[in-house]
């Protein structure tokens, strides 16, 4: 009976530790962490023109984000050669044609890739903030300076939903 208690109360404590992270937190460097209820995420970077999306799974163990990343597929159809597939310009897998193609690689946005997105994987949780780790596993609390400003400012993620 205690290890049928201790199993519910850790289950309750999971999901409620996991519920208070819901929401969406910002940076000073243009980057958007979504975390939605369902464990689902997304990530948006954005700078003038240039911008970067990710979306995959996150979840929570000693007060450390993990994120999972999983990268979105089109299928490249083109006349008289094989199917192949390309990242997608949006969240949903569809069939595409050189055309559609051509103007996802103009465009300046786009997925990043899952294996070299250049974003951490794991972020400490520290009062409302996300802090990025390094590879020792510490906090990177270093201020940073902006692109085009010599004002340095911090690099965690703060609420703001």
């Amino acid at each position: 009976m205690k290890l049928i208690t201790i199993l519910f109360l850790t289950t309750i404590y999971i999901s409620v530790s996991g519920q208070r992270l819901t929401g969406k937190y910002n940076t000073y460097y243009g980057c958007s962490l979504e975390l939605n209820a369902d464990s689902t995420f997304k990530h948006n970077w954005h700078f003038d023109l240039a911008s970067s999306w990710a979306v995959g799974h996150w979840t929570v163990s000693n007060e450390i984000l993990y994120l999972n990343f999983k990268s979105i597929y089109d299928t490249l159809v083109r006349e008289n050669m094989p199917d192949s597939l390309v990242l997608s310009a949006d969240e949903k897998s569809n069939k595409i044609n050189n055309t559609e193609f051509l103007s996802y690689l103009l465009s300046s946005g786009r997925q990043l890739p899952r294996s070299d997105n250049g974003l951490t994987n794991r972020l400490a949780i520290r009062r409302n903030r996300l802090y990025l780790l390094d590879k020792d596993w510490q906090l990177m609390k270093k201020r940073e300076s902006n692109i085009g400003t010599k004002k340095k400012r911090p690099t965690y993620y703060f609420r703001v939903e």
